[in-house]
């Protein structure tokens, strides 16, 4: 099956990525050139909401942190958005959940943006 884009979009003053396994791979590829249009608009926070992915790949992790050096950089925050349980693990053994702000449901931290 063809791989499909993903969408960006703003919510409030968010700039949010939605990542799932049938478009991770032209997602990561578009973070890459699409990331200092998203940063140049003055989000106050970058929101990768990672609902749709099955696992965190080694390319994915690399992915994160490269987004969150250049928002880093900006001084904007970077949100991990819905992982599930095995992706907190993973990210906790690696040292991560340190480097990356988990956030609850989608809901809960989109939420926040319109307030």
């Amino acid at each position: 099956m063809p791989a499909r884009r993903a969408v960006f979009y703003t919510r409030g003053d968010w700039a949010v990525v939605p990542l799932s396994d049938r478009t991770l791979r032209e997602c990561i590829h578009d973070l890459r050139w699409r990331l200092e249009e998203m940063l140049a608009d003055g989000p106050s926070a970058l929101v990768v909401d990672v609902s749709g992915l099955t696992r965190l790949s080694s390319p994915t992790i690399a992915a994160l942190l490269w987004a969150k050096r250049r928002c880093t950089a900006r001084r904007v925050r970077v949100m991990l958005s819905q992982p599930d349980q095995a992706m907190v693990d993973l990210l906790h053994r690696a040292g991560l959940d340190d480097v990356l702000e988990i956030q609850p449901p989608r809901d809960s931290a989109l939420g926040k943006a319109t307030r």
